[in-house]
């Protein structure tokens, strides 16, 4: 049920998901980030504020504190998911696989390696921290407007 925590938690996410890819693409191969980058990272995040942080507003600061690592882990397990599952259907198309179990298997790695590329102490900060604070004004909203 919308409720004005779920709504203000899919907001602020999803801007913080949109500024999150702006700030990651350097961190890309010669810099050149997909096509989807920004929009899913928007959008995933905006889902993730909606069903994750949104869904649990109205419970404290404490709790929001817990609430915001969550979703910083989950957007940054989902994004990096995107990405890997991606690259196993480029790598599917040039018939780089030998069976099914082989791509679904590569999608993992292929996590990993992208993961390797944004190993940064300062986007890692950025990240958990940006996430805390909007899980603070989701939590705001979520007490004020019940």
């Amino acid at each position: 049920m919308p409720t004005a925590g779920r709504l203000a938690g899919a907001v602020i996410f999803g801007l913080f998901g949109w500024y999150l890819a702006g700030i990651t693409i350097p961190f890309f191969p010669e810099s050149n980030a997909p096509d989807f980058w920004i929009p899913a990272s928007a959008g995933i995040s905006l889902i993730i504020g909606w069903r994750v942080c949104g869904s649990r507003a109205g419970r404290g600061y404490n709790e929001a504190i817990a609430t915001g690592i969550t979703a910083a882990g989950s957007i940054a397990f989902c994004l990096l998911f995107a990405l890997g599952f991606n690259q196993m259907i480029s790598n599917a198309m040039r018939l780089f696989y030998d069976g099914p179990i082989d791509a679904v298997m590569d999608v993992f790695s292929q996590m990993l390696e992208f993961a390797l590329y944004f190993y940064d102490w300062g986007l890692i900060a950025t990240l958990v921290i940006g996430a805390i604070v909007c899980a603070f004004a989701t939590e705001f909203f979520g007490r004020r407007f019940p």
